[in-house]
């Protein structure tokens, strides 16, 4: 797969791109055969570089984007069976984008329609009846009671269809009805078959409504609960707030496929390269593995492409540029991170510019951004057409993004108020005036209905009426 591209500030670009991968086994070229220490750094350049660091806002300068070209990838090893259960429309959405990357799959909803585009095979679709109609509107409590009904069937899908999966990954919107409903009642049926759950769970975009603003909240909180309970190994927030801004100019009908291909190709990237051997340095299975399910807490990550790599401190550079501007997910504190997993890819060319230090500035660069964590590192030699450096980056373990949820918040706030106030307006709206007092007590109502019965006309369209009280 490739995708659109933009430039970021600096000479970095993220992307969201999949290239034929050929992990070269034989020694890459002789200045950067062997990782020289720590201590080849010139701290001057590293304190220079940290005041950088220290002095870097999160603005993101979008200057062009391009549209993505459809490239299948090649199928190679990976390091973990991804079993992935997609439930509601974008849920579904991102597992369809996994099985394009060879990854077994099943797909959920409470309406036919929407599983109808689903491109996986049939019989990985479920439907889960729960009425005549169908669909959720958005009710979590529909979601919810609806899996509830189909857990059997989904028990016995998830048994069949995802037999070889290693860990399960359930992908959802939070701020819809089928999806975010579901993840609650999924994440206990999962359980039940003893593999380690990872959630992938897309927060809304900023254009959204008050409904699914509040459901991702609501949603949030249960899932928060259930990585606090051991339920849940690790949630993967990406935000979709994030990607509607960093491709603000791809067009509504390529957007989703744009940010499904953002979301899903850093992974695989992970999951392949730490199956591979490296020359140098490989991040391997084990240290993925440990990234993914041992962090307890959330996790995000992103990806750069690097033109301009061959002084000793381009690549740290970039980062500064690109530490927060690259990541899916914003609002982080990342100096929470557990751990951290970084791979630097490029072709055989591109190594020989790159000096051998680049790499220490880079890794004492993350070390003080994120408070000191674990750190896994990765450099592969692959074939890449182009000469760019390729990294991705990996933080988890941390704690809930607390400025992205108080800016959410906020959001549901405001726009509570401006529904109470439409919805005050309408109900004044919909009394008519017509200009007569409307006081007018039973009793009277009871003589004016005597009065036009008892009237020439009255008596001639209809019967009598008899005024009892005086009974």
């Amino acid at each position: 797969m490739s995708s659109g591209f933009i430039w970021i500030k600096g000479r970095t670009k993220m992307v969201a791109q999949t290239v034929r991968l050929n992990v070269v086994e034989e020694t890459i070229v002789d200045d950067i055969t062997n990782e020289k220490p720590a201590m080849d750094i010139d701290q001057e350049k590293l304190a220079r570089l940290k005041a950088k660091l220290a002095e870097k806002t999160k603005d993101i300068d979008i200057v062009k984007q391009e549209e993505p070209m459809s490239v299948k990838p090649v199928k190679k090893e990976r390091s973990i069976n991804f079993g992935i259960i997609g439930s509601g429309q974008a849920g579904s959405k991102l597992a369809q984008q996994f099985r394009e990357y060879n990854y077994d799959c099943i797909v959920l909803n409470t309406t036919q329609n929407d599983l109808k585009f689903i491109d996986v095979p049939e019989s990985n679709k479920l439907l889960l009846e729960y009425n005549s109609i169908g669909g959720a509107a958005r009710t979590l409590s529909i979601g919810r009671e609806a899996t509830e009904a189909n857990a059997d069937a989904i028990k016995e899908m998830v048994s069949k269809q995802l037999a070889d999966a290693q860990v399960f990954v359930l992908c959802s919107s939070l701020g819809g009805g089928s999806g975010a409903g579901s993840c609650e009642v999924l994440v206990n049926i999962l359980n039940e078959l003893g593999k380690p759950i990872i959630i992938i769970g897309v927060l809304p975009m900023h254009s959204e409504d008050l409904k699914a603003k509040s459901n991702a909240m609501e949603t949030l909180a249960v899932l928060s609960k259930d990585l606090q309970n051991k339920k849940v190994a690790n949630i993967i927030l990406v935000d979709n707030a994030r990607i509607e801004a960093i491709y603000s100019n791809v067009g509504q009908m390529d957007f989703y496929s744009i940010a499904n291909k953002a979301i899903v190709e850093p992974l695989d990237m992970f999951n392949m390269l730490s199956s591979s051997p490296s020359s140098i340095k490989s991040l391997d299975s084990m240290e993925w593995l440990k990234i993914l399910i041992d962090s307890s807490g959330y996790s995000t990550y992103g990806s750069m492409e690097i033109e301009d790599y061959s002084s000793e401190t381009s690549i740290a550079e970039a980062i500064i540029s690109n530490m927060n501007n690259n990541l899916l997910a914003s609002g982080f504190n990342i100096k929470e991170s557990k751990y951290v997993g970084f791979i630097v890819a490029a072709n055989k060319t591109v190594w020989k510019s790159i000096p051998a230090v680049a790499i220490n500035y880079a890794n004492a660069l993350l070390t003080e951004q994120c408070g000191t964590p674990e750190i896994f590192r990765g450099i592969y030699e692959i074939d890449e057409p182009r000469d760019v450096v390729k990294i991705y980056s990996f933080f988890s373990g941390l704690g809930i993004p607390a400025e992205r949820t108080a800016q959410l918040t906020e959001e549901i706030k405001n726009l509570s108020n401006v529904v109470k106030e439409k919805e005050t307006a309408r109900n004044l709206n919909v009394a008519l005036n017509t200009g007569k007092n409307t006081t007018i007590t039973d009793a009277q109502k009871i003589k004016d209905k005597i009065a036009a019965k008892t009237s020439t006309f009255g008596k001639f369209v209809g019967g009598n009426v008899v005024d009892r009280r005086k009974q």
